[in-house]
């Protein structure tokens, strides 16, 4: 006799659950946060397709706004963290994990003492993000629909309004940053955004709102000055916090601080070995002194030619998944000058079949001979085999939640681990290339080694150019990087932990599986945490 219809398997069941909770999720986000989910700069936020339609909708971060925001995220949490185990080592198990480590960072950024209370940046970074789609597409915008260009500087003259009467108070960094980041706004708004919209808006009915920004702005930078100074050190339970709980590291901070300690004492190794290669008798910073180039630098030639050929490498050699999409070599914009380094990428905006990515070079940040010895591995981490990789097949993923989501750790230890391929691999192989690659990895061990005692509160920020000042780069350089990691809690540790992890994982996989079959393992799932992607290598080696 027929019973009804059976009950729902309870993965079923939890699978349908983690479908509905990660569309409510990004719908919310696109919704009510599109600036801060279509640009880099805002590493907690996840890459929400959908927020590109609305990125012409003014960003609120009103605070009973932001709190009501973060309560409906808070009510997303529990049920998934109440989910029925999920079947190990499939997608829906990946999905959920990735689901909760976004939704954690999120709330955090979004409750009390984020952000939009604390960091004045935040606001600057927002207001400019918001009107980088126009500037950078202005055939996006519907001209028949002119109000929209209102609508959009009205969004941005309330976020210093906002920004003004939000931000409590701010930290020594800060303080010291204040000033150019707050001139880079004013040159922002005063200068490159009006002749903008004398191209495109020969009518100036925008001159009225563009008004209002500057007053508001002036009023925020005004009101910055007399904020009080307050303590930036996460604290070791903050910093772990925002390890473990977003991007999935899974060890405490005394392991990452060996990991950070190994790192660095083989770099001081090799860097005396290459530098005897190099110029023989002399220590290595005046060996790697000797790689300068022989006359005047075209700077953006030299990246647009080596963009070419790293790519032409990693296409045949059958190492790594078939590349994808494009890049564009460009300078950088006005609008991310003060919030980007002298190379740094942007992931395509939209699928990369039909959108470039861009590699961005700010010449003057660095000096020639700079550029000139590190270029060919800065192209290879944000172009081939780097983050143009990682980002174009992260959008290219049929999962919806891996398509969206980016973690630090996996991001930068891939790609710095795309730079130790171009030496494993052939494609540099001089012992000068090899004396920049060490430098470089002894720089990034510095930057997270500060990064740790920094947000532990062990070390100044004398302590921390002190340190940073060992891998011989230039001195505005390192005056500039104590400054601004100190803001960025974490993220610096994610550079050197995540090449560790790869390496860690390519020399007890890589032998059995082959490069490519473990490259192909460790990328098509998505930025899992690593813990996932070693269960992946053991199922496929039996």
């Amino acid at each position: 006799m027929d019973a009804g219809p059976h009950p729902p398997h309870p993965e079923s069941s939890a699978a349908a659950s983690l479908a509905a909770l990660q569309e409510s999720y990004f719908s919310l986000l696109a919704r009510g946060f599109s600036t801060l989910c279509l640009h880099d700069e805002f590493t907690f936020f996840p890459r929400v397709q959908k927020a590109w339609d609305y990125w012409f909708q003014p960003p609120c971060l009103e605070g009973s706004f932001v709190a009501g925001v973060a309560a409906r995220l808070g009510d997303l949490l529990s049920p998934l963290e109440g989910l029925p185990p999920l079947p190990e080592g499939s997608q829906e198990e990946a999905d959920a994990v990735l689901l909760r480590q976004s939704l954690r960072s999120v709330i955090r950024e979004l409750g009390p003492g984020g952000p939009w209370e604390t960091d004045l940046f935040f606001y600057l970074k927002t207001a400019s993000l918001a009107l980088a789609p126009l500037l950078a597409r202005p055939d996006r915008l519907d001209w028949q629909n002119r109000e929209k260009l209102g609508e959009l500087l009205a969004g941005v003259a309330r976020l210093f309004k906002w920004g003004a009467g939000q931000v409590g108070h701010l930290s020594q960094p800060a303080r010291v940053l204040g000033k150019g980041v707050f001139g880079d706004a004013r040159r922002f708004f005063h200068q490159a955004l009006p002749g903008f919209l004398e191209e495109h808006f020969p009518k100036r009915a925008w001159r009225v709102p563009l008004q209002e920004i500057h007053r508001s702005l002036e009023h925020f930078c005004e009101k910055s000055l007399l904020l009080p100074v307050t303590p930036f050190a996460r604290g070791e339970a903050g910093l772990t916090g925002i390890l473990a709980a977003s991007w999935g590291w899974p060890h405490d901070l005394d392991t990452a601080a060996a990991l950070l300690e190994e790192e660095i004492r083989e770099s001081r190794a090799a860097l005396d070995h290459y530098a005897s290669q190099v110029a023989p008798g002399s220590a290595w910073p005046e060996a790697l002194a000797r790689l300068k180039p022989a006359g005047p630098v075209d700077i953006l030639r030299l990246y647009r030619e080596e963009v070419v050929r790293v790519w032409r490498f990693w296409q045949g050699s059958g190492m790594l998944p078939p590349l994808k999409g494009r890049v564009m070599v460009a300078e950088t914009p006005v609008y991310l000058r003060s919030l980007r380094s002298s190379a740094s990428y942007a992931a395509p905006g939209g699928p990369p079949e039909e959108a470039p990515g861009y590699f961005y070079v700010t010449p003057e940040i660095e000096d020639a001979s700079h550029h000139f010895r590190h270029h060919r591995f800065l192209s290879a981490h944000e172009t081939v085999p780097g983050h143009h990789l990682l980002d174009t097949l992260r959008l290219s993923l049929a999962a919806p939640i891996p398509r969206q989501y980016e973690s630090p750790l996996f991001y930068e230890g891939w790609a710095c681990y795309g730079e130790t391929l171009c030496l494993s691999e052939g494609y540099l192989n001089s012992p000068g290339d090899y004396l920049v690659g060490w430098q470089r990895r002894l720089w990034r061990a510095l930057r997270g080694w500060a990064d740790l005692e920094l947000q532990r509160g062990r070390w100044s920020l004398e302590e921390t150019r002190a340190a940073l000042s060992l891998a011989a780069y230039p001195e505005p350089t390192v005056r500039l990087q104590a400054l601004h990691l100190a803001l960025n809690p974490g993220y610096q540790l994610c550079y050197t932990l995540g090449l560790k992890e790869m390496l860690r994982l390519r020399e007890g996989f890589a032998p059995a599986l082959g490069l490519a079959r473990f490259h192909d393992l460790v990328l098509l799932g998505g930025q899992l945490p690593f813990s996932l992607i070693e269960k992946r290598l053991q199922a496929a080696t039996g």
